[in-house]
Protein backbone atom coordinates (compact mmCIF):
# COMPACT_ATOMS: atom_id res chain seq x y z
CA UNK A 1 0.00 0.00 0.00
CA UNK A 2 1.17 3.54 -0.71
CA UNK A 3 1.69 6.23 1.84
CA UNK A 4 -1.94 7.32 1.76
CA UNK A 5 -5.36 5.78 1.23
CA UNK A 6 -6.78 8.35 -1.17
CA UNK A 7 -9.43 9.12 -3.79
CA UNK A 8 -7.29 7.67 -6.57
CA UNK A 9 -7.17 4.30 -4.79
CA UNK A 10 -10.94 4.36 -4.21
CA UNK A 11 -11.48 5.05 -7.91
CA UNK A 12 -9.26 2.12 -8.87
CA UNK A 13 -11.23 -0.12 -6.53
CA UNK A 14 -14.53 1.00 -8.07
CA UNK A 15 -13.24 0.36 -11.59
CA UNK A 16 -12.06 -3.11 -10.63
CA UNK A 17 -15.32 -3.86 -8.83
CA UNK A 18 -17.40 -2.77 -11.84
CA UNK A 19 -15.95 -5.59 -13.92
CA UNK A 20 -17.06 -8.15 -11.34
CA UNK A 21 -20.31 -6.54 -10.20
CA UNK A 22 -21.83 -4.14 -12.75
CA UNK A 23 -25.08 -4.01 -10.74
CA UNK A 24 -25.91 -4.56 -7.05
CA UNK A 25 -29.05 -5.94 -5.46
CA UNK A 26 -29.10 -3.27 -2.76
CA UNK A 27 -27.06 -0.70 -0.90
CA UNK A 28 -26.01 -3.39 1.57
CA UNK A 29 -24.84 -5.55 -1.33
CA UNK A 30 -22.80 -2.61 -2.65
CA UNK A 31 -21.35 -1.97 0.81
CA UNK A 32 -20.31 -5.58 1.40
CA UNK A 33 -18.86 -5.95 -2.11
CA UNK A 34 -16.72 -2.81 -1.84
CA UNK A 35 -15.48 -3.80 1.62
CA UNK A 36 -14.56 -7.24 0.29
CA UNK A 37 -12.68 -5.65 -2.63
CA UNK A 38 -10.72 -3.43 -0.23
CA UNK A 39 -9.79 -6.37 1.98
CA UNK A 40 -8.79 -8.53 -1.01
CA UNK A 41 -6.49 -5.83 -2.36
CA UNK A 42 -4.81 -4.71 0.84
CA UNK A 43 -5.14 -7.88 2.98
CA UNK A 44 -3.13 -7.57 6.20
CA UNK A 45 -2.54 -3.84 5.68
CA UNK A 46 -6.16 -3.08 6.61
CA UNK A 47 -8.87 -4.11 9.02
CA UNK A 48 -12.50 -3.61 7.97
CA UNK A 49 -15.63 -2.97 10.03
CA UNK A 50 -19.16 -2.66 8.63
CA UNK A 51 -21.66 -0.36 10.39
CA UNK A 52 -19.04 0.71 12.91
CA UNK A 53 -20.41 2.48 15.99
CA UNK A 54 -18.61 5.71 16.69
CA UNK A 55 -17.49 6.94 20.12
CA UNK A 56 -20.49 9.20 20.61
CA UNK A 57 -22.66 6.13 20.13
CA UNK A 58 -21.24 3.96 22.91
CA UNK A 59 -24.49 3.97 24.90
CA UNK A 60 -26.81 3.31 21.97
CA UNK A 61 -28.48 0.41 23.78
CA UNK A 62 -29.61 2.59 26.70
CA UNK A 63 -33.06 4.13 27.01
CA UNK A 64 -31.82 7.66 27.70
CA UNK A 65 -33.20 10.12 25.14
CA UNK A 66 -29.79 11.52 24.20
CA UNK A 67 -28.37 8.05 23.64
CA UNK A 68 -31.41 7.02 21.62
CA UNK A 69 -30.99 10.06 19.37
CA UNK A 70 -27.41 8.97 18.67
CA UNK A 71 -28.09 5.28 18.21
CA UNK A 72 -27.72 5.41 14.44
CA UNK A 73 -24.39 7.24 14.43
CA UNK A 74 -22.45 4.63 12.48
CA UNK A 75 -20.13 4.53 9.49
CA UNK A 76 -20.95 2.19 6.59
CA UNK A 77 -17.36 1.02 6.08
CA UNK A 78 -14.68 1.71 8.70
CA UNK A 79 -11.09 0.99 7.66
CA UNK A 80 -8.01 0.83 9.83
CA UNK A 81 -4.96 1.27 7.59
CA UNK A 82 -1.78 -0.14 9.13
CA UNK A 83 1.44 1.06 7.51
CA UNK A 84 4.94 0.81 8.90
CA UNK A 85 5.10 4.24 10.50
CA UNK A 86 1.48 5.15 11.16
CA UNK A 87 -2.12 4.00 11.54
CA UNK A 88 -4.94 5.76 9.70
CA UNK A 89 -8.69 5.49 10.26
CA UNK A 90 -10.95 5.93 7.24
CA UNK A 91 -14.73 6.24 7.09
CA UNK A 92 -16.76 5.53 3.94
CA UNK A 93 -20.44 6.39 3.51
CA UNK A 94 -22.35 4.96 0.54
CA UNK A 95 -25.55 5.86 -1.26
CA UNK A 96 -27.18 3.68 -3.94
CA UNK A 97 -29.96 5.46 -5.87
CA UNK A 98 -31.88 3.20 -8.26
CA UNK A 99 -34.42 3.40 -11.06
CA UNK A 100 -36.40 0.38 -12.24
CA UNK A 101 -34.14 -2.23 -13.78
CA UNK A 102 -34.15 -5.96 -14.55
CA UNK A 103 -30.56 -7.05 -15.07
CA UNK A 104 -29.88 -10.55 -16.46
CA UNK A 105 -26.72 -11.65 -14.69
CA UNK A 106 -25.69 -14.52 -16.96
CA UNK A 107 -22.54 -15.29 -15.02
CA UNK A 108 -24.53 -16.65 -12.07
CA UNK A 109 -27.74 -17.49 -13.93
CA UNK A 110 -29.72 -14.92 -11.94
CA UNK A 111 -31.65 -11.70 -12.36
CA UNK A 112 -31.13 -8.57 -10.34
CA UNK A 113 -34.40 -6.66 -10.02
CA UNK A 114 -34.34 -3.05 -8.88
CA UNK A 115 -37.33 -0.84 -8.16
CA UNK A 116 -37.83 2.86 -8.61
CA UNK A 117 -36.84 4.43 -5.32
CA UNK A 118 -39.37 6.92 -4.08
CA UNK A 119 -38.50 10.33 -2.61
CA UNK A 120 -35.35 11.14 -4.56
CA UNK A 121 -35.37 14.53 -2.83
CA UNK A 122 -34.84 12.83 0.53
CA UNK A 123 -32.02 10.71 -0.86
CA UNK A 124 -30.25 13.85 -2.05
CA UNK A 125 -30.58 15.29 1.45
CA UNK A 126 -29.14 12.07 2.89
CA UNK A 127 -26.18 12.21 0.50
CA UNK A 128 -25.08 15.63 1.78
CA UNK A 129 -25.92 14.64 5.35
CA UNK A 130 -23.33 11.86 4.99
CA UNK A 131 -20.74 14.49 4.05
CA UNK A 132 -21.67 16.55 7.10
CA UNK A 133 -21.42 13.49 9.34
CA UNK A 134 -18.00 12.54 7.97
CA UNK A 135 -16.76 16.07 8.60
CA UNK A 136 -18.05 15.82 12.17
CA UNK A 137 -16.37 12.43 12.67
CA UNK A 138 -13.08 13.98 11.53
CA UNK A 139 -13.60 17.00 13.76
CA UNK A 140 -14.22 14.68 16.72
CA UNK A 141 -11.12 12.64 15.80
CA UNK A 142 -13.09 9.45 15.22
CA UNK A 143 -11.51 9.18 11.76
CA UNK A 144 -8.62 10.82 9.91
CA UNK A 145 -10.46 11.22 6.61
CA UNK A 146 -13.63 10.09 4.87
CA UNK A 147 -15.17 9.29 1.51
CA UNK A 148 -18.76 9.74 0.34
CA UNK A 149 -19.48 7.43 -2.61
CA UNK A 150 -22.70 7.76 -4.59
CA UNK A 151 -23.81 5.22 -7.22
CA UNK A 152 -26.92 5.56 -9.38
CA UNK A 153 -28.66 4.71 -12.64
CA UNK A 154 -31.05 7.71 -12.37
CA UNK A 155 -30.21 10.28 -15.04
CA UNK A 156 -32.06 13.12 -13.27
CA UNK A 157 -29.84 12.67 -10.20
CA UNK A 158 -26.60 13.16 -12.12
CA UNK A 159 -27.81 15.72 -14.68
CA UNK A 160 -29.69 18.90 -13.71
CA UNK A 161 -30.07 20.37 -17.21
CA UNK A 162 -33.85 19.86 -17.31
CA UNK A 163 -34.29 21.41 -13.87
CA UNK A 164 -32.16 24.43 -14.76
CA UNK A 165 -34.07 25.00 -18.01
CA UNK A 166 -37.39 24.98 -16.13
CA UNK A 167 -36.08 27.42 -13.53
CA UNK A 168 -34.71 29.72 -16.22
CA UNK A 169 -38.21 29.99 -17.69
CA UNK A 170 -39.98 30.21 -14.33
CA UNK A 171 -38.19 30.68 -11.01
CA UNK A 172 -41.23 29.22 -9.24
CA UNK A 173 -40.39 25.85 -10.80
CA UNK A 174 -37.41 25.47 -8.47
CA UNK A 175 -37.91 22.11 -6.66
CA UNK A 176 -37.94 21.92 -2.88
CA UNK A 177 -34.71 19.87 -2.88
CA UNK A 178 -32.82 22.35 -5.09
CA UNK A 179 -30.12 23.15 -2.52
CA UNK A 180 -29.46 19.42 -2.05
CA UNK A 181 -28.97 18.57 -5.71
CA UNK A 182 -25.94 16.36 -6.46
CA UNK A 183 -25.73 16.72 -10.24
CA UNK A 184 -22.50 16.82 -12.20
CA UNK A 185 -20.24 19.85 -11.60
CA UNK A 186 -22.24 20.95 -8.53
CA UNK A 187 -20.02 22.91 -6.13
CA UNK A 188 -20.73 23.26 -2.42
CA UNK A 189 -18.90 25.16 0.30
CA UNK A 190 -16.87 26.17 2.05
CA UNK A 191 -19.03 27.07 5.05
CA UNK A 192 -22.31 26.58 3.18
CA UNK A 193 -25.68 25.84 4.73
CA UNK A 194 -28.01 23.62 2.71
CA UNK A 195 -31.72 23.85 3.44
CA UNK A 196 -35.13 23.08 1.99
CA UNK A 197 -37.04 25.57 -0.10
CA UNK A 198 -39.04 27.82 2.22
CA UNK A 199 -42.47 26.48 1.24
CA UNK A 200 -41.54 22.80 1.70
CA UNK A 201 -44.22 21.07 3.77
CA UNK A 202 -43.46 19.58 7.17
CA UNK A 203 -44.64 16.22 5.92
CA UNK A 204 -42.21 16.28 3.01
CA UNK A 205 -39.15 16.90 5.21
CA UNK A 206 -40.25 14.88 8.24
CA UNK A 207 -37.21 13.43 9.95
CA UNK A 208 -34.94 15.65 7.86
CA UNK A 209 -35.95 19.10 9.08
CA UNK A 210 -32.46 20.24 10.08
CA UNK A 211 -30.34 22.23 7.69
CA UNK A 212 -27.01 20.71 6.65
CA UNK A 213 -23.78 22.56 7.41
CA UNK A 214 -20.95 21.83 5.00
CA UNK A 215 -17.56 23.06 6.22
CA UNK A 216 -15.35 22.06 3.30
CA UNK A 217 -15.34 22.68 -0.42
CA UNK A 218 -16.59 19.94 -2.76
CA UNK A 219 -17.18 19.61 -6.48
CA UNK A 220 -19.33 16.73 -7.65
CA UNK A 221 -18.06 14.79 -10.64
CA UNK A 222 -19.90 11.75 -12.02
CA UNK A 223 -18.14 8.99 -13.96
CA UNK A 224 -19.57 5.99 -15.76
CA UNK A 225 -19.36 2.94 -13.53
CA UNK A 226 -20.25 -0.04 -15.72
CA UNK A 227 -19.53 1.51 -19.13
CA UNK A 228 -17.64 -1.58 -20.34
CA UNK A 229 -20.46 -4.05 -19.73
CA UNK A 230 -23.80 -2.26 -19.49
CA UNK A 231 -26.57 -3.32 -21.88
CA UNK A 232 -27.67 -0.49 -24.17
CA UNK A 233 -30.90 -2.26 -25.03
CA UNK A 234 -32.01 -2.30 -21.37
CA UNK A 235 -33.35 1.01 -19.97
CA UNK A 236 -31.55 2.39 -16.92
CA UNK A 237 -28.72 -0.11 -17.20
CA UNK A 238 -25.91 2.48 -17.14
CA UNK A 239 -24.67 3.38 -13.65
CA UNK A 240 -22.56 6.37 -12.69
CA UNK A 241 -20.59 7.03 -9.52
CA UNK A 242 -19.18 10.03 -7.70
CA UNK A 243 -16.54 10.19 -4.96
CA UNK A 244 -16.09 13.06 -2.51
CA UNK A 245 -13.00 12.95 -0.33
CA UNK A 246 -13.26 14.63 3.07
CA UNK A 247 -9.93 15.63 4.58
CA UNK A 248 -8.90 17.12 7.90
CA UNK A 249 -7.20 20.27 6.61
CA UNK A 250 -7.64 23.47 8.59
CA UNK A 251 -7.79 26.73 6.66
CA UNK A 252 -9.18 29.83 8.33
CA UNK A 253 -11.40 27.75 10.55
CA UNK A 254 -12.99 25.42 8.04
CA UNK A 255 -12.20 22.13 6.38
CA UNK A 256 -11.28 22.25 2.72
CA UNK A 257 -10.81 19.61 0.06
CA UNK A 258 -7.55 19.63 -1.86
CA UNK A 259 -8.05 19.98 -5.62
Amino acid sequence: MGDEFNEKEIKELMEKLSKKRPVFDSEDDFKFSLAWEIKEKYRDHVEIRLEKKMNNNKNASSLEEEDQNNKNERIDIFIIVKNENYMEKIGIELKYFTAKLVWPYEKNDEKIILKNQAAENLRRYDAWHDVERLENFIRNRNINKGFAIWLTNIESVTNCDKIEKKIKKDINKKPNYYNFRICDERQVGPNEILDWKEDTSDGMKKGREDSINISGYYKVHWEEYNKSNYKKEIPNSLFKYSILEIKNIQNNGYFVKNK
